[in-house]
């Protein structure tokens, strides 16, 4: 592939993601529009490889050999899956390592020192995680503004490329058991809620002075609370991507969950175990609360089992 032939592939690749990603949301019969916010990243991603590309051809670093590499990889059409658009930019992560001179180098070695200090030492993959030093030394010298030698320039190539296969390696297979996790999830959801809706039933049918209405109301209330807590943690936290994408897995027991320890508590409230605001048994408000603190708070149901069971104060 010639330098003409390469800067005009890669300019026409760059001009059709810019389009894709300029697309109106609102039209929603248009599935060619990137909604997925992992997905327009990593399409964000593609277009910043293309520039990168472009420039290490500008600046002489690449030969016929490279360019051809480069371009059957950059002139793919990106796939709407943000997972194998993921795994295409490995793959052009590692041929720009390959290929970089000492100033693209250098910059991606001072974005993941700058990541490492936002997120190291948590679940995702840093600098911290493989080396303990920081700045190697072809930071210390292109920073200084030095000619990096060569040998610093191959041993950043070379960790650069070790950091980011092993982030790729271990980001599939947390990706691959989260989202095992959550297809189990789903499952237990219906589970949870059928058996919150007979629980109802039988204590109608068993006792003559709780209704299913009753039951009802500190289910309805339960749910209430457990969903409040979510979008709670939604809005006030920032997860990572891994954690948003099973949110709505994870979700979709939650409202359940609250359901039951709604039924939980107002059983408990029924039964005189536990004195709550002064009363044994409660009317339909107390009821409701307490349901609804259940749903809420994970901690509140067991530290009341806790009473129950003698290990509280």
């Amino acid at each position: 592939m010639t330098p003409d032939e390469f800067h005009s592939a890669l300019r026409a690749r760059s001009e059709e993601i810019v389009s894709r990603l300029a697309r109106s949301g609102w039209r929603f019969w248009d599935r060619t529009v990137p909604r997925n916010p992992e997905l327009r990243k990593n399409l964000e991603r593609m277009h910043t490889a293309i520039a990168d590309a472009r420039w290490l051809e500008r600046e002489g670093n690449l030969d016929a050999e490279d360019r051809t590499v480069l371009g059957e990889l950059l002139e793919r059409e990106p796939p709407n899956s943000s997972d194998a658009l993921g795994e295409l930019l490995e793959e052009v992560d590692q041929a720009l390592i390959a290929v970089g001179d000492e100033s693209f180098l250098c910059s991606l070695l001072e974005l993941e020192y700058a990541r490492d200090e936002q997120e190291g030492g948590g679940d995702i993959t840093t600098w911290r995680t493989l080396y303990k030093r920081k700045p190697i030394a072809a930071s210390v010298e292109y920073a200084n503004g030095e000619t990096v030698a060569a040998s610093a320039l191959e041993e950043a190539r070379r960790k650069l490329s070790v950091l980011y296969r092993t982030r790729q390696s271990l980001y599939a297979l947390a990706r691959a058991r989260s989202g095992t996790k959550a297809m189990r999830l789903v499952w237990l959801a219906p589970v949870m809620a059928g058996l919150a809706v007979a629980l109802i039933i039988v204590i109608d049918l068993a006792a003559d002075d709780a209704s299913w209405r009753s039951g009802l109301l500190v289910a309805v209330a339960g749910a209430l609370g457990a969903t409040l807590s979510g979008a709670l943690k939604l809005r006030d936290q920032l997860p990572r991507i891994a954690s948003m994408r099973t949110f709505w897995y994870a979700f979709a027991l939650q409202v359940p969950i609250g359901a039951v320890a709604g039924l939980f508590l107002w059983i408990v409230l029924e039964s005189g175990l536990v004195e709550i605001a002064g009363q044994q048994g409660a009317d339909w408000a107390v009821e409701a609360a307490v349901a609804f603190a259940a749903g809420f708070s994970e901690p509140f149901v067991l530290k009341t089992v806790e009473r129950i069971t003698g290990g509280g104060d």
